[in-house]
């Protein structure tokens, strides 16, 4: 009875990830566009994310501002580590469309690939370890800080008493770059995989 059970549950995991995969191919994957992106500062401090949207809708430039539903961004996470490569934070500023970070500010050319202008990610509600990256230049030049800092990008954080202070600066870009859109489509074809595996030597167990 228990390898009966087994073998039932192995064949619906297969069956249901290989349907996820074809569904996948045929419809979410012929319309999005996932990117990865990341930062390094002067002095190792370091953030990486990811965002994606859909490619039916999107305009050339996607802009993003402030609370409240997104015009284009579906999703956009981001990481942040110290100089040993140790997680810090981790953050979700927009999920299912919606942007949960006041001060998000975002721009990406999908063009060129490339992210420019005013840019503030992370997450900053005046508490404790909360972290965020910004581009200090561009957000000073149309107003929306008055910091006097010589280079572009701020690792910024809070400390243990909700202070805000500069971890790391550097004039480094945001690097980006795309992710293939076959490899959501190689992972569930790995899980089916594993899992005709595990269905065949059952059966040979059994």
């Amino acid at each position: 009875m228990t390898h009966l059970f087994t073998k039932t549950a192995i064949n619906m995991v297969t069956t249901t990830a290989l349907g996820l995969a074809i569904a996948i191919t045929a419809n979410d994957l012929a319309h999005a566009a996932e990117f990865k992106f990341n930062w390094k500062g002067d002095t190792g401090y370091s953030a990486k994310g990811s965002f994606n949207y859909d490619t039916t809708t999107a305009p050339s430039v996607i802009s993003e501002a402030g609370l409240g539903a997104t015009n284009n961004l579906q999703s956009l996470s981001i990481s942040f580590f110290d100089p040993l490569s140790n997680l810090i934070n981790s953050f979700t500023p927009v999920l299912s469309g919606v942007s949960n970070y006041s001060f998000l500010r975002f721009n990406f050319d999908n063009t060129k690939e490339q992210i420019f202008g005013p840019f503030d990610v992370g997450k900053d509600d005046e508490f404790p370890g909360d972290t965020w990256l910004n581009n200090n230049l561009a957000l000073i030049d149309e107003g929306f800080s008055d910091e006097v800092l010589a280079k572009e990008f701020g690792f910024n954080n809070r400390d243990a008493a909700g202070k805000k202070r500069i971890l790391d600066l550097s004039n480094n870009s945001v690097q980006v770059s795309k992710v293939p859109e076959g490899s959501i489509i190689i992972g569930l074809l790995a899980v089916f995989s594993l899992g005709f595996t595990a269905h065949r030597n059952l059966d040979k167990a059994t």
